[in-house]
């Protein structure tokens, strides 16, 4: 970013900034753009990230529902839990994604994630004062799949 962005995007004033609308509720065709780690705040839980970038509406997004939403500036997220009773939902994946390996280890497949063309499903969800609508990518079974 050049210093005079930076500067224009500095000097604007609070009300003035305009915070980007959530997509439509529906099907999306995209990639995978990276995978990383974190632990959760409250518990500290261990999980992978897929971190996915939309690309395309499919048939279930009502048409017009995202006009002016610049899609190549969307990331969503989606975190998967690293515990005994809900490392199935990463395995899940990685076989929808990745089809079945079945010699080699979740560890071993996740850097294979990066790149992979990927149909998800995103919903919205309100802030807790009703102001904010904020976007979700689903992580049960069938909700990534290869593209």
């Amino acid at each position: 970013m050049s210093a005079s962005t930076f500067r224009q995007l500095l000097s604007q004033t609070s009300e003035t900034v305009e915070r980007p609308r959530a997509l439509a509720p529906g099907h999306y065709i995209g990639t995978i753009k990276a995978t990383e780690f974190g632990t959760s705040r409250a518990k500290q839980t261990p999980f992978l990230r897929l971190l996915l970038t939309p690309e395309e509406e499919t048939d279930d997004v009502p048409p017009g529902a995202n006009e002016g939403i610049d899609f190549s500036r969307k990331e969503l997220r989606v975190d998967y839990y690293i515990t005994p009773t809900s490392n199935y939902r990463i395995a899940d994946m990685l076989d929808a994604v990745l089809g079945l390996h079945p010699h080699r280890s979740i560890d071993e497949r996740i850097p294979d994630l990066r790149g992979q063309r990927v149909i998800f499903v995103v919903s919205q969800r309100e802030s807790e004062d009703g102001k904010e609508v904020y976007n979700d990518v689903g992580n049960r079974k069938g909700d990534i799949i290869a593209a």
